[in-house]
């Protein structure tokens, strides 16, 4: 992104930048840092325009004042075309503690450790057809595992591919309404569906418990029900399926890493996290700005938006030293602001580290030559980082 001379509605802190760009994938980072060194609160004109925080300290100050920043226009910049409010990541308190008082549950590290057998075996049967012909994608197989867990968990019966497919022509579509409204449409057809199969019989998977469940003691209305599954299958796949695939492209990327996690696997969790950190899959979320604030002298008003710039704060040189290097030992590694940060911090964490590392431990136990090929390719959608095509080798 380049640097614009003037801003029509703040041009003293204009700073343009397109988070619907297709090309930004290739120097997304860099250009944050930019934006950080030179406007750390910065306006860019790009959409309806919006505010963006880039320092670790602004950022997590922001999520964690909702009377100011609030999620319930929209946790998105720009937003998307559903229909319907999303339960947790679109509501603030005190709706927001009761939604995720009902959720937590689900997403306990107690309850996480039980899908560990389900996860173990989709990730052996995702790398299947990679570990007969010792070559291929490894992006197929991030596509594959968190819908597939995703799916599992909440007992879908529609094809991870058929689920995928559409949840990535969802988030591509960002910034082309129209686009955006059909996509949104055939992910609320797909919950739909199930949701219907599911209507007047005894629960049998989570959908079902959930559709049966109390929220401050009444029955999930039909919109809720469809926003909360929209919710499951967004961050269970999007994410995941970047976290996964970015993970594993610093696995080998860093030389003698994989080598070394064979010999010391209690570094896995710390090699998952700084990989998030330094290629982060969300790496900006959005907020509403609903009375006057000040962020470092500058004014924001009431109405205007503000991104929370996550892939910004990772490589913030005041919370995390030499923020370009890889660095698994680093402290405070767990600080990174990937899943977000306070009220609104990522509910599903657990199980996408869960999912991360067992294909982390699958490559170790099985394939411990694996290694890079040529043509690695970064994508961004509005909101995520990861790649379209990871080519991997067997060495032997």
């Amino acid at each position: 992104m380049t640097q614009t001379a003037s801003s029509a509605r703040h041009p003293e802190h204009a700073y343009f930048l397109d988070n619907t760009d297709p090309t930004l994938a290739s120097h997304l980072f860099a250009t944050l840092k930019e934006i950080q060194q030179a406007e750390p609160v910065a306006w860019s004109d790009a959409g309806a325009g919006f505010w963006m925080l880039t320092k670790y300290g602004d950022i997590t100050a922001a999520a964690n004042d909702w009377e100011t920043y609030t999620v319930e226009e929209g946790h998105t910049i720009p937003s998307t075309g559903k229909s319907v409010m999303l339960p947790l990541a679109e509501v603030d308190p005190p709706l927001h503690t009761t939604w995720r008082r009902f959720l937590v549950p689900y997403f306990t590290p107690k309850t996480v450790a039980t899908y560990r057998p389900l996860v173990e075996r989709i990730v052996a049967d995702a790398f299947t057809d990679l570990q007969a012909t010792g070559s291929g994608d490894l992006s197929d197989v991030a596509r594959r595992v968190p819908t597939s867990v995703i799916s599992a968990v909440l007992g879908f019966t529609q094809d991870w591919d058929f689920i995928s497919s559409i949840t990535e022509e969802w988030m591509a579509s960002a910034g082309d309404a129209e686009r955006a409204q059909q996509a949104a449409k055939a992910v609320e057809d797909v919950v739909r569906e199930e949701v219907a199969a599911r209507r007047g019989k005894a629960p049998t998977d989570v959908l079902g418990e959930i559709m049966v469940a109390e929220v401050d003691g009444r029955p999930l209305s039909d919109d809720e029900l469809l926003g909360l599954c929209i919710v499951f299958i967004v961050a269970g796949h999007g994410t995941t399926v970047d976290g996964i695939a970015n993970t594993v492209h610093r696995l080998l990327a860093e030389p003698g890493l994989l080598t070394s996690l064979h010999d010391d696997r209690g570094r896995i969790g710390a090699v998952i996290d700084e990989s998030l950190r330094i290629h982060p899959p969300v790496w900006n979320m959005g907020r509403t700005a609903r009375r006057p604030a000040e962020v470092r002298g500058i004014d924001i008003a009431p109405g205007e938006k503000v991104m929370l710039t996550f892939g910004a704060g990772n490589y913030d040189p005041e919370k995390f030293a030499e923020p370009d290097t890889f660095n698994p030992e680093r402290p405070g590694v767990h600080g990174h602001l990937t899943f977000g940060f306070g009220r609104h911090r990522c509910i599903g964490e657990a199980l996408a580290k869960l999912e991360m590392t067992v294909v982390v431990e699958y490559i170790l136990d099985h394939l411990p030559d694996l290694a890079l090929a040529d043509g690695v390719t970064p994508r961004t959608h509005f909101t995520t980082y990861g790649l379209t095509s990871l080519p991997v080798r067997c060495r032997s």
